[in-house]
């Protein structure tokens, strides 16, 4: 399993969030963010840009077309360069994720497998 951490402009979020859904990724989590990259020229205070960040965690096997999806529908379209975003599109980061715990069941959720392990202790 791995997480994808995409940091979007505020406007796309829902384009992003509809595309995913068209091919069965629902499971996620959205959050109001501020800040900026390390772009050349930008003096605002983090408060002043605001972000959307998505967060989800999927089998391997779907990181790639989820990666696609965002960076294609988050993509600011440049007439002069459409091959091209625009200087603070984002950011998405892929992270590996070791267990998944259910808080309510404490069943486990192994990347070894892929399958629920057997209800138990959690932390």
């Amino acid at each position: 399993m791995k997480m994808i951490w995409a940091i979007i402009r505020p406007e796309y979020s829902q384009k992003v969030i509809d595309a995913l859904e068209k091919i069965g990724i629902s499971a996620m989590t959205r959050l109001h963010v501020t800040g900026h990259g390390a772009e050349i020229g930008i003096t605002a205070n983090y408060s002043e840009i605001p972000k959307e960040m998505l967060m989800l965690v999927l089998p391997d096997i779907d990181v790639a077309r989820a990666v696609k999806i965002i960076s294609t529908v988050a993509k600011t379209w440049q007439k002069e360069n459409p091959r091209h975003g625009a200087v603070g599109d984002g950011k998405i980061f892929v992270t590996y994720v070791d267990d998944a715990y259910t808080i309510r069941t404490a069943d486990v959720r192994k990347t070894d497998s892929g399958l629920p392990a057997k209800t138990g202790t959690a932390l």
